[in-house]
């Protein structure tokens, strides 16, 4: 069987390429047709346009990537598929895997994740709920803190609704685009200008912008914590740490999905996060996050826009 996948030739140079599947039918594998692939804007174009840190290759690395990051590469974790063929009770079956975007491929059944079969489309968010678990984690606030959530893209909107789901009631969101704020009040979100924003207990960065790190400093409370959900990739950038960093006694907290906190490694595991991350999604009113959609055999010349397109959350390439 032929199955087409997105590589990346070069920089900034996507290319559909086939290649040959030879699945023999087993107890421990499963052949999988895609139904969508999900983009994920912000990792995704930081490895397009090659700015992938090359002492960061190993960590960064998908668990079905092909290739490297110096190119060319295969890369992408997010896909919602049925099975085609395997072991005759989970033939027909939707799963959530980590594989890039690709029309069929084969995938040991440990590695999948089975999901309702209505409106699968929604469970494209899978893998960015999962790093807003993450986020929830390192922020350990509690239900009293006045937080902020500052950037509206996948992960920003993401982290605050889960936030909302655990019930916290005292959280705000800002973005620069004013377009998001619709979104946000899709999603029953109190949006705030960052300019109006003071007296934070807890500011979680999404931006990977280093003047909201310098600029948070001076409207958090003594001992606020600044949680840092960007990737800067090799971006480098200047931090004021002369000022309210040392006055206020504040945290800069890094949080990155590849590693579970250590306060919860006794409790959950990557399995159980990930089980999290689908279980959050079962209301359909997150589907608004799924703002654009384009077909497979058009990505190609499509890809680079779409990276390039601030108002997209997470775009859903049908199969």
């Amino acid at each position: 069987m032929k199955s087409q996948s997105l590589w990346l030739v070069k920089k900034n140079k996507p290319k559909i390429l086939l290649s040959e599947i030879e699945y023999k039918k087993n107890n421990k594998s499963v052949l999988v047709k895609t139904l969508y692939s999900g983009i994920s804007k912000g990792t995704e174009k930081l490895v397009t346009n090659g700015k992938v840190h090359r002492n960061q290759f190993s960590v960064m690395r998908c668990p079905f990537q092909e290739g490297d990051f110096n190119f060319p590469i295969k890369y992408g974790y997010i896909n919602v598929g049925q099975i085609i063929d395997g072991p005759a009770s989970i033939v027909g079956k939707v799963i959530f895997t980590l594989t890039p975007h690709q029309t069929f491929y084969e995938i040991s059944i440990k590695n999948i994740n089975f999901i309702k079969n209505s409106n699968v489309k929604k469970y494209l968010l899978t893998a960015n709920m999962e790093t807003a678990v993450n986020i929830f984690w390192d922020t350990q606030a509690n239900k009293k803190d006045k937080i902020l959530i500052v950037g509206l893209g996948s992960v920003g909107l993401l982290t605050a609704y889960y936030f909302r789901l655990k019930g916290y009631k005292n959280l705000y969101v800002t973005d620069l685009n004013l377009q998001k704020k619709k979104i946000a009040k899709k999603l029953k979100l109190n949006f705030i200008e960052f300019k109006n924003v003071d007296n934070f207990d807890s500011i979680i960065n999404t931006t990977s912008s280093y003047n909201v790190l310098n600029d948070s400093f001076a409207k958090l409370n003594l001992d606020g914590k600044f949680i840092e959900a960007s990737w800067y990739g090799n971006k480098i950038g200047k931090l004021n740490l002369g000022n309210e960093f040392h006055s206020k006694r504040l945290k800069i907290i890094s949080s990155q999905v590849s590693n579970i906190p250590v306060h919860m490694k006794k409790k959950h595991n990557y399995k159980s996060r990930l089980k999290i991350a689908i279980d959050a999604l079962s209301n359909d009113e997150i589907m608004t996050l799924i703002n654009s959609n384009s077909k497979f055999k058009n990505l190609e010349n499509d890809y680079i826009s779409i990276l390039n397109n601030k108002n997209i959350i997470i775009h859903a390439v049908n199969y």
